[in-house]
């Protein structure tokens, strides 16, 4: 009888903590990074490179890995990506493989409040005619994606700017977002992500 009420209790515990709130920050700007507060406490942070101390860690790896490593770094996805797809290319699968990821939790969504999202995209070439091609490509992308998640989620703030830029030849491309959920739909969120990611990076060849 003891170990039934253990095993219950354990259940309702484990429960409760699948439906308590959590914050989830993310951002994109070249490299993609992560943080999920609960309470107000960060219990994640893809981006935590430095000790607690805010002391520098100790280099303790040979110069050689140290060079490697840098260099990974440098090469991230996205510019993986751009390099095979060109900047619009990459823009576009990326959305794509988000809108997948998205329309697995299709019923979720209804249940996730999206408290900030910001998108900042500009398309800029050497050429105006291409720049004005690659902005039309960049927006069949982007609104039908707005669309889609407006109709299923609650979002709150919403900057969204996607402009062409005939004066510049370096094009951008970031976005964050600031959503509440509870652990359960996050441990939902996270499977549908890291299915459509591993997708993604069998068909780039990644």
């Amino acid at each position: 009888m003891t170990a039934l009420i253990i095993i219950a209790a354990i259940i309702i515990l484990i429960t409760a903590l699948l439906f308590l709130p959590v914050s989830l920050f993310l951002s994109f700007n070249g490299d993609f990074s992560a943080k999920i507060k609960l309470g107000g406490i960060c219990v994640f942070n893809s981006d935590n490179t430095k000790p607690e101390d805010g002391k520098p860690e100790k280099n303790t790896k040979p110069e050689a890995e140290n060079k490697k490593a840098d260099s990974g770094e440098k090469q991230n996805l996205f510019t993986a990506l751009k390099a095979k797809l060109g900047f619009t290319g990459a823009v576009k699968e990326i959305l794509y493989t988000v809108k997948s990821a998205l329309v697995k939790i299709k019923k979720q969504l209804k249940k996730i409040t999206v408290k900030r999202l910001t998108v900042d995209i500009s398309i800029a070439s050497d050429n105006a005619a291409k720049t004005a091609v690659e902005y039309g490509v960049v927006c069949a992308a982007v609104y039908p994606l707005l669309s889609f998640l407006e109709s299923t989620a609650d979002i709150g703030i919403k900057q969204i700017n996607v402009s062409s830029d005939f004066n510049s030849q370096k094009p951008h491309f970031s976005f964050s977002a600031v959503v509440r959920l509870r652990i359960i739909y996050l441990i939902i969120a996270a499977f549908a992500a890291f299915c459509e990611y591993n997708k993604f990076k069998t068909r780039n060849e990644l």
